[in-house]
């Protein structure tokens, strides 16, 4: 028979004697042993699974703010293609009008242009299929406003092509017609037109190359077109009198004025005051003599008073 392996556990006090003696046996220290191994064995691992779970909630929340950085850099992407979106339309929408004005001045002055070709489509929330893919953010909906971005551009630019080709072609014509004396030279009404009537002073008949348009004294007298101002001065019969060539052996003529406001040698713009309504010269009140010659040749000027 196997003799139990025992143990003394002996107590002594501080002067040597014993104080307390207890008899263990080795198959309860291995039991304690064992006991003593399981709990720090449990200890441990829960020790490691606290730093893992830590770790790994450590990690989630990391990754939820870089998704919660994501989301908010999407939004912030949205609403700026979102703008450059509406922005190109705004764009392409005043370049269809302005050439659609363009077009319709052209077709007023019966010029031959050639006619913009029709697009459109149906709208489509996603890219073109036949599109390369590019290098850029996966997000379908990014795409598919960045790609209605970049055929809004291309439209852009073919209507700005095709204004581009329209200007060409009414440069010139609106330069003419800058040139052409269209407007009022003042405020006011006709009291003697153009061709035969009676000198007013004396009563003889006389040819008239003008008209007279009655206006207050002092009321301004505007240029009715571009010019280059000829002449500015006192002229027989005419009192103080302006001249501007037009271009095109075109010149207008305004006399009688109370002051002029111009100098030989300077170019005016439409609408541009050039003098003042009087009574010099052979006259019998306020009023504007007007005049347009053609090649030195005085022509009614009526027809050209459009507004």
């Amino acid at each position: 028979m196997k003799r139990k392996r025992r143990f003394h556990v002996v107590v002594l006090r501080e002067d040597g004697k014993q104080y307390h003696n207890r008899v263990v046996e080795w198959l309860q220290i291995r039991r304690g042993l064992m006991a003593a191994g399981t709990i720090v064995g449990g200890l441990t691992i829960g020790t490691l699974a606290f730093f893992i779970l830590a770790a790994s909630h450590g990690h989630l929340v990391a990754r939820n703010i870089e998704l919660k950085h994501q989301e908010n850099q999407l939004k912030k992407q949205f609403m700026e293609l979102g703008k450059r979106l509406d922005e190109a339309r705004n764009r392409l929408s005043k370049s269809e009008q302005q050439l659609a004005s363009m077009e319709e001045l052209a077709r007023e002055q019966n010029l031959k242009i050639k006619p913009m070709p029709g697009m459109g489509g149906p709208e489509s929330d996603t890219p073109a299929a036949q599109a390369p893919p590019k290098e850029g953010p996966s997000d379908p909906r990014i795409q598919a406003i960045e790609s209605g971005i970049r055929d809004l551009h291309s439209q852009a630019d073919f209507v700005y092509h095709e204004t581009q080709d329209v200007g060409r072609v009414l440069r010139p014509h609106l330069n003419q017609l800058a040139h052409m004396p269209s407007i009022w030279p003042v405020k006011g009404f006709i009291s003697s037109g153009f061709g035969e009537r009676r000198d007013p002073l004396d009563g003889e008949p006389e040819l008239h190359p003008g008209i007279d348009i009655a206006a207050p004294y002092g009321s301004p007298v505007e240029a009715p077109a571009e010019g280059l101002v000829i002449s500015a001065g006192w002229q027989d019969g005419y009192g103080n009198c302006i001249e501007i060539s037009h271009g095109n052996n075109l010149v207008s003529v305004y006399g009688h004025l109370s002051k002029i406001l111009v100098k030989p040698g300077q170019k005016v713009k439409r609408w541009q005051k050039i003098g003042l309504v009087g009574s010099t010269g052979h006259s019998t009140g306020p009023h504007l003599h007007y005049e347009i010659r053609r090649n030195d040749r005085p022509i009614n000027p009526k027809p050209f008073l459009l507004y």
